[in-house]
């Protein structure tokens, strides 16, 4: 459980070292970890069905950074960006760049050129590899940027025979020590950018050592997980698999719930991550198509906040091993910070080994349990920076060290942490601070609501006050005559006066979400923006 220090207000997880050494460098750890169980199949391409060992992995990932070095003169600090689909050869490309020391930039392929600019903008790559897919976007972006970076097509031969052919120096090969790993960059992940324009974080190798191998005990043999390397949470099921020696199946097919449910019975898949968006489409069709899940034992779910209701629904479906685990993590300290192994409801749980946490007013001031306030976090690890802007690096520092998460809950006497709603979402009308979570929590548990967004539209008179606006998915078994103004009417009356949905409520046939599929408040805010002046009108 999570330990609460009275002198120093703060909440903190056990305290243990990593069986790890997180002062070595990703690439050592790794390659030593893989020539243990040379013979064991570590991933498999659902596309293809092409097996890959780890005796094989750790033999591609020399090859990577021996043919990068010799042929290519990449070489440590040279930045690499890989915008690529989940393929086979992902991992041991990106393995590879760990053993170099080149910090590598990893983009969603399905980003469009206005991502890719803004994105590439920051790091500024030497080396940029893409699909054939998409090209011509990264071409344009570069052009834009008015950069001389080399473009490597990664699915085609030429390039598989460049990054993986033989090469002198593979046998016998030993992976050098790259430096403090505190600060020897292995990764740049970004912010989600829900809200705003996402900024390139920088993850070490330390921070990606440290945190995995105590899971050992949860019982995981084969993991899923459609996610990109955009995301942080990708690196982290990544380098569980790795360190605890699980089986991986990758695809580059997008996520859907029919083909997640094929994939998890073919390959009898033990763990999946899913933010709760992706959760609620799965459970709906399981529900539908009257599929359970037996072989699944861990659902990670993170990212937003998690329905009492829809957590329940799909623990029913994983029965009688399997559990919906809801975990809170933020990008920049590159692992979990907490997770709930105990099914508490709506808890994120307690704090894990070496995390220290505290909550805080806007006044500054320490708050104690059950007090509500800005979530602040310390990691044996410390965040690097974001890269390129020390600016936003301060400003998301306390003057003592602890990350300003902008994520607003409070601590139970127990130890458990909840999350209330993010800081930078709060929306303000007339004195009340409205936590859009909370009602989005609310609207699901009407009858007939699939999906929720509450997020605010200016009142156009004085005081410009945000009005609570909520966008709805139905499920199919809603009735076809229930309308927006009656869902309203029935939500309005059962929450506080200032919580009322003042803004409207509005049908669509689906959210705005980002390509992690978290909920796009930006533009679930432009869209909630036009319905509103159109009803208006």
């Amino acid at each position: 459980m999570s330990q609460f220090d009275q002198t120093t207000r703060t909440w903190s997880g056990p305290r243990q070292p990593p069986v790890l050494n997180p002062a070595a460098s990703l690439g050592q750890v790794i390659a030593n970890v893989l020539e243990r169980t040379p013979e064991k199949v570590f991933q498999i391409c659902a596309d293809t069905e092409a097996v890959m060992s780890c005796g094989e992995l750790r033999t591609q990932m020399i090859r990577v950074a021996l043919n990068l070095s010799k042929r290519c003169n990449v070489s440590k600090y040279d930045m690499v960006c890989v915008v690529v689909n989940n393929s086979a050869c992902v991992t041991p490309l990106l393995l590879g760049f760990f053993l170099l020391g080149t910090p590598v930039h990893t983009l969603d392929a399905s980003f469009e050129q206005s991502d890719l600019v803004h994105l590439m903008g920051i790091t500024k790559p030497k080396l940029v590899f893409c699909n054939q897919h998409n090209l011509g976007r990264v071409e344009q972006s570069l052009k834009e940027l008015e950069s001389d970076a080399r473009i490597m097509v990664l699915d085609t031969p030429e390039t598989e025979k460049l990054l993986f052919d033989p090469v002198e120096g593979e046998v016998g090969y030993r992976a050098p020590y790259l430096g403090d790993s505190d600060k020897t960059i292995a990764a740049i992940v970004c912010s989600s950018g829900t809200t705003g324009l996402p900024k390139a974080v920088c993850l070490t190798h330390a921070q990606l050592i440290a945190p995995y191998p105590w899971l050992t005990n949860l019982g995981i043999d084969t993991m899923l997980c459609f996610s990109s390397l955009y995301w942080v949470s990708s690196f982290q099921q990544l380098m569980m698999a790795l360190f605890n020696g699980h089986k991986r199946i990758t695809t580059t097919k997008p996520f859907s719930p029919a083909y997640a449910c094929e994939l998890i019975a073919k390959y009898r898949v033990t763990n999946i991550f899913t933010p709760p968006p992706m959760l609620a489409d799965l459970v709906v069709y399981c529900e539908t198509q009257r599929v359970t899940l037996p072989s699944l034992r861990v659902v990670g779910c993170g990212g937003s906040s998690l329905p009492e209701s829809l957590r329940q629904r799909a623990n029913a479906l994983l029965k009688p091993n399997g559990k919906v685990y809801m975990g809170y993590a933020m990008s920049e300290t590159g692992g979990i910070v907490s997770i709930d192994l105990f099914g508490k409801p709506n808890s994120a749980g307690v704090l894990m080994a070496n995390v220290t946490a505290r909550i805080a007013n806007e006044d500054w001031d320490l708050l104690g349990p059950e007090q509500e306030g800005e979530i602040q976090v310390h990691y044996a690890h410390p965040f690097y920076g974001y890269y390129g802007n020390e600016a936003e690096t301060q400003a998301l520092h306390t003057f003592d060290g602890f990350i300003k998460t902008g994520d607003v809950g409070y601590f139970d006497k127990t130890g458990f942490l909840y999350i209330t709603d993010r800081k930078k979402e709060m929306l303000r009308y007339r004195g009340y601070q409205i936590a859009p979570a909370q009602l989005e929590a609310a609207l699901m548990e009407l009858p007939g609501v699939e999906q929720a967004a509450v997020v605010g539209v200016p009142d156009p008179d004085p005081p410009h006050v945000d009005l609570a606006t909520a966008l709805v998915v139905l499920s199919s078994a809603t009735s076809p005559n229930t309308t927006p103004e009656q869902l309203q009417s029935v939500f309005n009356e059962r929450v506080p006066d200032y919580k009322r949905l003042r803004g409207g409520l509005f049908f669509v046939k689906s959210l705005p979400r980002t390509a992690n599929d978290k909920i796009n408040r930006r533009e679930a805010t432009a869209m909630a923006r036009k319905l509103s002046q159109l009803y208006n009108d």
